[in-house]
């Protein structure tokens, strides 16, 4: 029986991922090509794991796809792990994803207009980005 599931998350920016993976306790391994899991190795194209990884925990699986990366997660025994550190349905890895992409465009895009990107911490897990003119 799989436990392997997929989360609801498109990753199109490995450096936006490798970003997001980073403040949620992650480290990307790229071109790593097994992901472990319930049924030992699943495939995948990259993997997530734990920066305090212990032997037998569970990996994240980024798998390609017509748009990008998917992500595939076995949220069974020690991927518990996993899910406390990119939260339920990958909310906290999602929610990390994009303010790593939204600060990586309007760094590249605005920075030379003058702009700054400073990022605040809100309660409730969320993240406020704002742009301030130099």
């Amino acid at each position: 029986m799989s436990h392997i599931v997929g989360a609801r998350m498109v990753v199109r920016d490995l450096d936006a991922v490798e970003v997001a993976a980073d403040e949620c306790g992650l480290t990307l391994m790229r071109g790593q090509k097994t992901m472990r899991c319930y049924q030992g190795q699943g495939a995948c194209d990259h993997a997530l794991k734990l920066k305090d990884a212990r032997p037998g925990d569970y990996e994240i699986g980024l798998r390609t796809q017509e748009d990008g990366f998917g992500l595939v997660i076995d949220t069974w025994g020690p991927g518990r792990r996993l899910v406390e550190a990119a939260g339920p349905e990958m909310n906290t890895l999602r929610r990390e994803y994009s303010a790593a992409v939204l600060t990586a465009r309007a760094r590249k895009k605005l920075a030379p207009k003058g702009f700054t990107t400073t990022r605040e911490d809100l309660p409730g897990g969320r993240i406020r980005l704002r742009l301030r003119r130099r």
